[in-house]
């Protein structure tokens, strides 16, 4: 490769590196983590407010810690605690936390207020 071509491809990489940053922090419109159990959703969780939620699962409790418009799973009864090692998701991130022994989920999806009861 030339020198012009490996310029022109960074460029090419930062302005596209920065729409991405533009949309993503600008844009993003995702304000409510959505819980399910059994795939149906049972609670809407709003991330912009530090709350701490618990559920009832197949094999015992869930709890998801919202803080700072981030979220994670805390104090989960199961045996393998996968769900606890994701960590903290932050709003706009498309990261799901799964815990499969208990049948919950939490994501972030872009759902009109239609969409949920």
């Amino acid at each position: 490769m030339k020198k012009k071509d490996i310029i022109v491809i960074t460029v090419l990489l930062l302005i596209i590196g920065g729409i991405y940053f533009f949309y993503s922090s600008f844009f993003n419109t995702t304000e409510y983590a959505y819980v399910y159990y059994h795939n149906e959703v049972i609670d809407k969780i709003d991330i912009n407010i530090d709350k701490t939620y618990t559920y009832k699962g197949d094999y015992g409790s869930f709890s998801i810690e919202v803080n700072h418009q981030k979220y994670h799973a805390i104090n989960v009864q199961c045996p393998n605690h996968d769900c606890e090692k994701v960590g903290w998701v932050n709003k706009g991130n498309s990261t799901s936390i799964i815990c499969v022994p208990n049948q919950i989920y939490v994501l972030q999806e872009n759902k009109s207020i239609n969409d949920i009861d």
